[in-house]
């Protein structure tokens, strides 16, 4: 994060450390000198750890406990996504982040230890779910597993909130705190959502990537997102940018659109702590002009034998030899040819 926010209390004008050369890294842990107070910060922070509003993405597959723990203790929030996995996926990887903030190293292993503040590291965690997933389950798991895990911040992704807020509700009436987020793409739902209780609205651009409500950038969303809030009498309610957003000078910039903090998600996806594979990460940090080396459709979701994602939403992903088989894809209209693509695609991601 020190490479993402590098400022004082007062300025934002020297947002930026450069990065002399690109690489994978693991993230420092230790205090940041600087910070930025935002009502995201204040409001939020894990007793005064709540060093940068900056909220990792909770990426399915990818933003394991190993990940949002250290996302957590360097002073951030760390959300543990779930994606398309089970709930006892994301039970595992709550534990590994338990055990990474006592000062265990999840990747290479070790016994903890309590030289951080523990408490501090705790109260930035949380976890992301589906809810087109959480709703495959019976009535009342969100409240079991808010009740189960203790998390301080919930992302709910993909879904009408209107059914899960008051579960988590009442989990916090049992002595549970936490803060609720969601995500939109434009300002219509972001009201509702904010009608509905969430604490934080994420405002998705079009830049996002992974599946991805937006068909605006986060510069069009989020002075109209703020100033409708305000209006309609939610100024309490936070706005959390997302899409797009790699360093210090995205976070400004969004911070001065009326964001109280950002989510991110590729580029933490690149960190040793990610559970993405080498490959997947140099692919990313390798990439460059975004708008060529990515493509924005649901092509890649068929390939996966997904003929739709359960939002309904397009993904965008990085242009790869599999994404070039779209076209032969198109193509075909027997089932067994693109079953051989789909066989071809999963050989060169388990290759990856």
């Amino acid at each position: 994060l020190r490479w993402i926010v590098a400022t004082t209390a007062t300025t934002l004008s020297r947002a930026l450390v450069p990065i002399t050369r690109q690489t994978i890294t693991s993230f420092s842990t230790s205090a940041l000198n600087a910070r930025i107070r935002t009502r995201f910060t204040e409001t939020l922070g894990g007793d005064g750890n709540n060093a940068v509003p900056i909220v990792l993405a909770p990426m399915g597959g990818c933003a394991g406990g190993a990940l949002a723990a250290s996302v957590a203790q360097a002073g951030g929030v760390g959300l543990v996504g779930s994606g398309g996995e089970t709930l006892d996926y994301l039970k595992e990887e709550w534990a590994v982040a338990l055990y990474a903030i006592k000062g265990g190293n999840a990747i290479q292993g070790g016994e903890p230890n309590q030289d951080r503040s523990v408490a501090a590291s705790r109260a930035n965690l949380g976890f992301g779910v589906n809810i087109h997933q959480i709703e495959e389950y019976p009535e009342g798991t969100l409240q079991s597993l808010v009740t189960e895990l203790h998390p301080r911040h919930v992302y709910l992704s993909f879904g009408d909130i209107r059914r899960h807020v008051p579960a988590i509700r009442a989990a916090e009436a049992e002595g549970h705190p936490c803060a609720i987020y969601s995500n939109a793409g434009d300002v219509a739902t972001a009201l509702t959502h904010a009608r509905n209780g969430a604490d934080c609205v994420v405002m998705q651009g079009s830049d996002a990537g992974g599946h991805t409500h937006g068909r605006a950038s986060i510069f069009a969303l989020l002075p109209e997102t703020r100033s409708t809030l305000d209006a309609h009498g939610y100024g309490s309610v936070m706005v959390v940018a997302a899409g797009g957003v790699s360093d210090g000078r995205g976070l400004a910039a969004a911070l001065t659109l009326g964001a109280d903090a950002v989510v991110m998600g590729t580029r933490l996806a690149a960190a040793t702590e990610s559970v993405y594979s080498s490959t997947q990460k140099m692919a990313l940090v390798e990439a460059t002009d975004g708008a060529k080396s990515t493509t924005l459709g649901r092509f890649h979701d068929a390939l996966n034998g997904v003929e739709e994602h359960s939002s309904g939403l397009p993904g965008r992903c990085l242009v790869t030899r599999s994404t070039g088989l779209e076209g032969e894809w198109i193509r075909t209209e027997k089932n067994t040819t693109r079953e051989d693509l789909q066989a071809r695609h999963r050989e060169g991601v388990e290759m990856a």
